[in-house]
């Protein structure tokens, strides 16, 4: 669960009502939203400046939520352009000598539930938008080629195609029947990268899933000079890469084996960097906990600039405790006759966290390191010992490899120091710190958001930019030259800056995108370094939600307009106005809209317990505001998510409002803790989860049932993750509100869930027990009183299945009768494995219909 971070980024990873992976709720699955690419076609595209996180495994450099963070285009250089559930290109990979056993079946899954007595037809309408939905999967940039608004695509036949905005002629860039084996045979590829000298193409192939980001993938290296295609491994039949990038100047490589560090340089000389990788020692690659709640990735290296030194992380996970599940299918349709366990090192609150060292090496240097003589670890005992510490950021701040600023937070994070590193020394000097714990009690957000600024007209010195805590909002911090601890503000007022869209130096520009005009929506703008002078970039005259990728000279961007109307996308110029190249209008969605039946929907904020909070509702077709309907709350709540915007969604919700059977009215409420409303609205929540939000629910239950178009009998909730704990805890809550809930793969109990998510906002069990007690859900008297449903994936290595077992017991000793659970097997937190995604929906709306009956037929049972 990462909802306070952006996701690779540009706001673009929030999805809207069938929670998947909850790191978000940020990766609440939806059915359909403005970010859903279509990859039924071949034809997927993936331009040279901008970047389109769906289709980029990428370093580090992220956003919450988780929402899609802040892009780096010095990261853009990795296409991924086949969809997480290919099944001809993706396989689960489990071996036992594995540091991490894998279970992974996440893919966009676009099913909608199909019930048996609630009208198939509307949910028929709504697979077959599912089907002709298109939104462009262009980002211009993301390999560094050199000239800017450069893009490719990889057509039916396996082309990589490269086109400018500018309309110049595409060109074949790498014929795809060039990629084959010594037999002749294709080679299917899902990701390419090419060098930033044009003359190697890396190509991956054979992806096996692991875990959220990561996985382990065959490598393969094609010579555009002699057509020559070579693996990246010098052996056949070696273990699987776990993740590789090009140096950003020449064509060394830099790759993970067996958790080792090593470099192709040159493509000519290999060099082990390092020795001790194991199951329990990690170098370049996360583990579970840091891949999930610190980078939302894999990667844990940094190349410099120039490419003469590359920075990692070491993770030693030794004494982090193992949490075991089982796999029964094993993804497969004849079920073994043992179960396949699955052993994981997980943190949870009050144990182990791994130990983690930053190191550094310099290619150029003639000492390598060896068994016998490992790198030393950059000493950062200025800043807190080895097992209160969390790495949150390693960025260069050099145009070389001079000068490394490393971001460090304790433990619980709410204290962090900026650390200034000199790689010749290997010390550094802590620049800039923040105690949030002493200054107002809360948590400092996970983002990674630093920016280096070379020395410009704007900026004499050079500096950095991050992303601060400015007078209890978000906004940009310029901080020049690199060691001064006191930033220039950028931005300012009562509203946040999400993201940092790019950087242009040479103007002196800062591109982001914001909550100025309203909380629920995001714009794009533009702010000078030198003057603080802002510009809007889209209309903030109309209701709008924006993402926006730029290229790699920020000479173009892709504008991506995600609603509240049918989403499309254009290529903008910066200095040109007038040019406007549509990429996508979506047409076809917007002709099948005018003939089917869909929700309409509306924003406003209700004053819930003295707080003004946002809320959404879906309204059925011909709504009419004297006729009675049953209401279902969707629910997420976490700390810094939010759900409650204007982006376009048709999905779980849109469904239950317009089938003609059901005519729900949905409602979705921020309350307090939620993000985008200021520090105050946020940190509220800091060590009681579950308190204020659930009041805040119940308060708006109550007000909803007072609304003339609602039936006051039939109000229900329901939530996934974050939000299936919540659903819980307003069922525990016996406040006699909510006839019904639902609860999809919920936390139970905190202290069953992983240290660097639950310590942030719940600090350590050892100083505060009580909350930790007065957070898990252990009175059952409520669920005497509301028709519970518990659902489930057996192999969730997130929210474990244990959460959902001890209720399941706690209410067997209280000798309850009146709730309903359901385990989906093997499937993890996105709940997708055999069918299972589109199962879950059906299941939802039938215990809705069992219960609660719909608009037509109202039900007057239970």
């Amino acid at each position: 669960m990462t909802p306070s971070r952006p996701r690779g980024n540009n706001n673009s990873g929030r999805y809207e009502t069938l929670a998947a992976d909850d790191h978000d709720f940020d990766d609440l699955q939806t059915v359909l939203t403005s970010d859903q690419f279509d990859l039924s076609s071949n034809n997927i595209t993936s331009p040279a400046g901008m970047r389109s996180d769906s289709y980029l495994q990428k370093r580090p450099s992220t956003q919450p939520d988780n929402e899609d963070y802040g892009d780096d285009s010095s990261d853009s250089d990795r296409y991924i352009y086949s969809s997480d559930d290919d099944d001809n290109n993706e396989k689960d990979y489990l071996p036992t000598s594995s540091p991490h056993h894998r279970r992974s079946d996440r893919g966009p899954y676009i099913e909608t539930p199909i019930l048996t007595r609630c009208n198939r037809v509307c949910l028929t309408i709504f697979g077959a938008i599912l089907a002709v939905w298109v939104v462009v999967a262009v980002t211009l940039g993301v390999n560094r080629l050199s000239d800017d608004g450069v893009y490719s695509t990889v057509n039916a036949d396996g082309d990589i195609i490269l086109s400018n905005v500018d309309g110049a002629e595409p060109k074949v860039f790498l014929p795809g029947a060039n990629v084959t084996d010594a037999n002749g045979k294709r080679i299917p590829f899902f990701a390419f990268q090419v060098s930033p000298d044009q003359k190697y193409v890396l190509l991956g192939t054979d992806r096996r899933k692991q875990w959220r980001h990561s996985y382990y993938a065959t490598y393969y290296i094609y010579n555009m000079e002699n057509y020559e295609l070579t693996p990246l491994l010098d052996t056949p039949n070696q273990p699987g890469v776990g993740y590789v990038e090009w140096s950003p100047v020449g064509h060394t490589l830099a790759y993970v084996q067996n958790n080792n560090l090593y470099l192709y340089e040159d493509l000519l000389l290999r060099h082990q960097v390092t020795y001790d990788g194991a199951v329990t020692i990690f170098n370049g690659v996360t583990d579970w906990v840091y891949e999930e709640e610190v980078f939302a990735s894999p990667a844990a290296l940094w190349w410099s600039p120039d490419g003469t030194a590359i920075a990692f992380l070491r993770f030693d996970e030794t004494e982090v405790p193992e949490f075991h599940y089982s796999l029964y299918m094993n993804n497969q349709l004849n079920p073994p006759s043992y179960p396949k366990d699955i052993m994981m090192k997980y943190p949870k609150v009050g144990f182990p966290n791994p130990i983690v060292n930053l190191h550094l090496f310099n290619i150029k240097t003639a000492l390598r390191p060896t068994a016998v003589r490992p790198l030393e670890p950059i000493n950062l005992s200025n800043t807190f010992e080895d097992n209160n510490r969390i790495i949150a950021e390693v960025k260069w701040a050099t145009e070389g490899s001079s000068a490394l600023l490393v971001k460090v937070q304790n433990r619980v994070q709410n204290h962090e120091k900026m650390v200034l590193v000199n790689p010749v020394t290997l010390t550094g000097k802590i620049v800039r710190e923040w105690d949030a714990g002493k200054q107002d009690g809360g948590w400092i957000d996970m983002q990674q958001n630093i920016r280096y600024v070379r020395p410009s007209g704007a900026v004499p010195k050079g500096g950095y930019l991050d992303i601060g805590n400015n007078n209890g909002y978000n906004h940009i911090a310029l901080y020049t030259p690199v060691d001064n601890p006191n930033p220039k503000w950028l931005t300012s007022g009562e509203w946040e800056v999400q993201t940092m869209a790019a950087v242009n130096e040479k103007d002196g520009l800062v591109y982001y995108i914001s909550t100025e005009k309203a909380s629920i929506e995001r714009h794009l703008y533009s702010v000078a370094m030198d003057t603080t002078e802002r510009l809007a970039l889209t209309d903030v005259s109309q209701q709008g939600y924006y993402g926006a990728s730029f290229s790699t000279g920020a000479g173009y961007y892709l504008l991506s307009y995600r609603g509240p109307d049918v989403p499309w996308q254009k290529v903008k110029k910066i200095s040109d106005e007038k040019f406007n190249t549509d990429v996508e209008d979506n047409t076809s969605l917007r002709e099948l809209l005018k003939d089917i039946q869909h929700p309409t929907r509306r924003w406003g904020t209700v004053n819930l317990n003295g707080r003004d909070c946002n809320y959404m509702e879906f309204l059925p077709p011909g709504f009419v505001p004297e006729q009675r309907h049953p209401v279902l709350f969707q629910v997420y709540g976490g700390p810094g998510s939010q759900l409650v915007d204007t982006q376009f969604q048709l999905g779980f919700s849109a469904v239950m409002a317009s089938s003609e059977k059901l005519k729900y009215v949905v409602v979705v409420v921020d309350g307090r803790g939620t993000g985008y409303r200021g520090r105050d609205f946020r940190i509220s929540v800091v060590n009681q989860l579950g308190k204020f939000e659930t009041e805040d629910q119940i308060a708006a239950g109550e007000h909803w049932k007072t609304l003339s178009y609602v039936d006051p009998e039939r109000v229900a909730i329901w939530g996934w993750s974050y939000g299936g704990f919540m659903a819980s805890k307003i069922t525990e809550a016996n406040s006699g509100v909510f006839r019904a809930a639902m609860a999809v793969a919920p936390v139970t109990d905190f202290r069953f869930y992983d240290s660097v998510y639950t310590e942030r906002y719940m600090n350590l069990p050892s100083t505060n027990l009580k909350g930790y007690e007065t957070t898990a859900v252990s009175n059952m008297t409520g669920f005497e009183n509301s028709d519970f449903l518990l659902v489930h994936g057996t192999g969730d290595d997130n929210v474990h299945v244990q959460n959902a077992f001890v209720l399941l017991d706690r209410l067997t000793l209280a000798g309850n009768h009146r709730y309903k659970s359901h385990f989906f097997t093997d499937s993890d937190h996105g709940i997708r494995t055999h069918n299972a995604n589109h199962e879950i929906y059906w299941l939802l709306a039938e215990n809705m219909f069992e219960i609660m009956g719909g608009f037509v037929a109202p039900a007057h049972h239970h």
